[in-house]
């Protein structure tokens, strides 16, 4: 418990130094755009996000098969290695291929006024398909100082791209997107950098039906993480898509505070996750990792959601400026769903590591009842936020009631 408590103070400092960044992004192009260009810009990085989604498992798959090939050698680590590196090649000439056909129907449902930005998006996925492969070898290796670092560059290097690209230049949702870009182009080279040593093994042959193994986990993982992004972004979407473009931006002024609540405990999901695959491997059985991570998670996540409920429009005030203070009802009320959620997360991490994926049912429900109800009644921005949070709080009981359920029957069966 004292390594685990350790690697979780490393992550959550150097993690937490690049979510630190992220926000003094947002803070910097924030200050740079009109609130219609700010939501713009937000609707265009939530698509991204669930865009990419399918792309959040590949570190997930990399940590969890790495972890097993690690306690017999390097040489199938090294294999695993070549064989993504390959697959993500392919994978990305197709998605940039497609993208670029379908670029002007995004364009038309996000009322963006060019369709440059979206061009810049698709270059940014096709990129964010190789740097998750080095990041998961790292995260499986438990080498979690090259993973926080190559982690918190990204943001580092997109706050300090913004300085140019926006502050000093004025290149709005363009600049803001290749900020980005540039981002996980820089975050990628590191990772690789940190990995060097496991450039001259001798690739071992991965062992037979791997790839069976591989695909029928993965695609569980995709739905998941897919349902994961919806729930963290679809409401920035929907927003953006049915209120106005100025209610639109103090939306996402209130999201982009408010899921600090869920992005602060959850960087500490890659410890718990290599940990409880790690367990899995060698046929262990605790939960004594599950529930400190969820205890921080209540601690971090929970905490911030106070401080929001609170003093609300005085955070968005003095981070934002007085032309967003009346975003601070929707942050009270977003921070609120974002802790929740966050405590969902932990118990779908540690599902995903020990290959148990019967949540999603919980998952998939309450996106399709959260996109339901915003379908029908969108009147307005806070009420978005409100069907927002009696979803989330909707799949965190049904989600423990899963939980506890499943546990009673593995303990019945013993």
């Amino acid at each position: 418990m004292k390594r685990f408590l350790k690697q979780n103070f490393l992550i959550l400092v150097l993690m937490n130094s690049g979510n630190i960044f992220n926000y003094l992004f947002q803070l910097t192009i924030g200050r740079a755009m009109t609130p219609d260009e700010f939501g713009s810009f937000n609707a265009l990085n939530s698509s991204t996000v669930i865009l990419a989604a399918p792309l959040g498992v590949v570190p997930l798959i990399m940590a969890r098969f790495t972890a097993g090939f690690a306690l017999d050698g390097m040489g199938r680590v090294r294999g695993l290695f070549s064989q993504a590196l390959k697959v993500a090649a392919v994978a990305a000439a197709v998605i940039a291929a497609a993208g670029f056909f379908l670029a002007p129907l995004l364009k038309d449902f996000l009322h963006l006024e060019s369709i440059v930005p979206v061009y810049i998006m698709l270059a940014l996925v096709s990129v964010s398909l190789m740097a998750p492969i080095p990041t998961g070898m790292l995260q499986g290796l438990q080498r979690f100082m090259g993973f926080g670092l190559s982690g918190a560059s990204n943001a580092c290097i997109r706050f300090l791209a913004s300085l140019v690209l926006l502050t000093g230049l004025g290149w709005g949702v363009n600049g803001a997107m290749l900020c980005g870009l540039l981002g996980i182009l820089f975050q990628a080279g590191l990772a690789f950098l940190f990995l060097r040593d496991i450039f001259p093994v001798k690739p071992e042959p991965l062992p037979q039906g791997f790839h069976k193994e591989v695909g029928k986990y993965a695609l569980a993982m995709v739905v998941s993480s897919v349902i994961t992004m919806c729930l963290n972004n679809l409401d920035l979407v929907l927003v953006r898509h049915f209120c106005p473009g100025p209610e639109a931006g103090l939306y996402a002024t209130g999201a982009i505070l408010g899921r600090i609540a869920f992005y602060g405990p959850a960087v500490l999901m890659s410890v718990l996750f290599t940990e409880a695959a790690t367990a899995k491997a060698s046929g262990e059985q605790n939960d004594k990792s599950l529930w400190m991570s969820m205890g921080i998670t209540i601690l971090l996540g929970g905490g911030f959601a106070l401080l929001c409920v609170v003093a609300s429009e005085f955070m968005v005030t003095v981070l934002f400026g007085a032309q967003y203070k009346a975003a601070g009802p929707l942050l009270a009320v977003i921070s609120s769903a974002m802790a929740l959620l966050a405590c969902a997360n932990v118990l779908f991490v540690y599902s995903q590591a020990r290959n148990e994926f019967g949540f999603m049912w919980v998952q998939g429900l309450g996106v399709a009842l959260f996109a339901g109800l915003v379908f029908f009644r969108h009147e307005n921005a806070m009420q978005v936020a409100q069907m927002l949070l009696a979803c989330v709080v909707f799949i965190l009981a049904a989600t423990l009631a899963w939980f506890f359920l499943k546990v009673r029957r593995s303990q019945a069966a013993q």
